[in-house]
């Protein structure tokens, strides 16, 4: 009995390790799915992007109920368990359909405009605009909102910015209200699908100095690069 149990000690951690990894790969695969769709969408609405944000009812908005928005090219609403969910989200108790991943807010016309400024642009960014597809966020696995009365996950943002990627914000400094803000998804990393459809699995950016990353995280998700890279340069 001793030695399984030294045996089990020894094998946990492993299996764990095993596990965590296995749902980090599905999880990259619903991404990817979820980028396929998104390009099919572009192509089928002459070179736009479904809107990052929307009102209800609002069928260019990407992760709309209902028939708009991806869900004519995946053939479902969200759910546990579905291509819009990780395999590590298991629980929900929001009023819409559960989803793990969130776009890039700045991906509207006009683009790269910060909340709550973007809040009113509904539009969807045109293919275009974007100055390096293949370095530019489009989805990105969010942070698990907990309001203050209930006591199970309630929402994950639709969209947003570095600030809004599980693990941007330090365990010291955890965000109210949240589900573990300071740990990315998968061992240390998150899942990112790019512009031009293709996956990365990494770290996330970290806070620096107020809502700023590092510049490098920054720049992955600004449209107009060289426009942001000025006013960088400008408010530094």
């Amino acid at each position: 009995m001793a030695i399984i149990a030294i045996l089990a000690a020894i094998l946990a951690p492993v299996f764990f390790r095993a596990r965590e990894y296995s749902n980090q790969s599905k999880c990259g695969s619903n991404m990817r799915q979820l980028g396929q769709a998104m390009l099919l969408y572009v192509q089928d609405w002459s070179g736009y992007f479904p809107g990052p944000g929307g009102l209800r009812g609002n069928f260019n908005y990407w992760s709309q109920s209902g028939w708009g928005g991806l869900v004519p090219y995946v053939r479902r609403n969200g759910g546990l368990g579905t291509v819009w969910c990780c395999p590590n989200l298991t629980e929900w108790g929001g009023p819409h359909p559960p989803r793990s991943y969130g776009m890039n807010s700045y991906m509207r016309e006009p683009p790269d405009v910060d909340y709550p400024g973007c809040v009113s642009l509904l539009r969807g960014l045109h293919e275009t605009t974007l100055e390096a597809p293949s370095r530019t966020i489009m989805l990105f696995e969010g942070i698990p909102i907990m309001p203050a009365w209930m006591d199970q996950l309630y929402y994950i943002y639709r969209c947003g910015n570095w600030t809004c990627a599980r693990g941007y914000y330090p365990r010291s400094m955890p965000l109210l209200h949240t589900i573990e803000s300071w740990r990315p998804w998968h061992n240390g990393r998150n899942n990112y699908v790019y512009c031009d459809g293709h996956l990365v699995s990494r770290r996330p950016g970290g806070k620096t100095t107020g809502s700023w990353s590092t510049y490098d995280e920054m720049y992955e998700w600004w449209v107009r690069k060289s426009v942001m890279a000025k006013k960088m340069a400008a408010w530094r």
